[in-house]
This record gives structure tokens, C-alpha cells and sequence, in this order.
């Protein structure tokens, strides 16, 4: 499991590109371990960014946000 290590979970940035206008849209995995099973979940945002490096850091910034609680309605503390 590759990605950035945050807390007690795993960030793993899946940018991906939109085909009308080439730009690069936030879409990550938050990976968290449970004794011998890990468990994740797919989340995404609609901002979008003209290169993958800049939507890259940007995925990293939005899990650790969801971790820390700063987004309203989104969580992962059942993970």
C-alpha cells in the first residue's frame, strides 16, 4: 500500500484527468489497518487543478482534513 501516512491512516492520491477540459480533478483512497485487515474508502471533490503534481498535494491536503474532522459530514472514524 503506497501512499502518504498520516495519523493512524494511509492517504493514497488517485487524481484523475477530465476529458472536456484536461484538468485534474481531486479523487483519493484513506487506508486504515485493523489488526490483519485494512480496511478503505474512496473519496472526491470537485475542485479542479491544471497539473496532476498540483492535484496531487491537493488530495494529501483534503485526507488530512477528513482525518482531523475539519469537513463537514464527512468521516472516518468507522473505518
Amino acid at each position: 500500500m503506497d501512499g502518504f501516512h498520516y495519523k493512524d491512516y494511509v492517504i493514497q492520491a488517485v487524481p484523475y484527468q477530465l476529458v472536456e477540459d484536461k484538468k485534474w480533478t481531486i479523487n483519493i483512497n484513506i487506508w486504515k489497518e485493523k489488526g490483519s485487515s485494512v480496511t478503505q474508502r474512496n473519496f472526491s471533490a470537485s475542485n479542479t487543478f491544471v497539473d496532476k503534481e498540483e492535484a496531487i498535494q491537493h488530495c494529501y491536503n483534503f485526507g488530512k482534513q477528513i482525518i482531523d474532522g475539519e469537513i463537514k459530514d464527512i468521516t472516518v472514524t468507522d473505518l
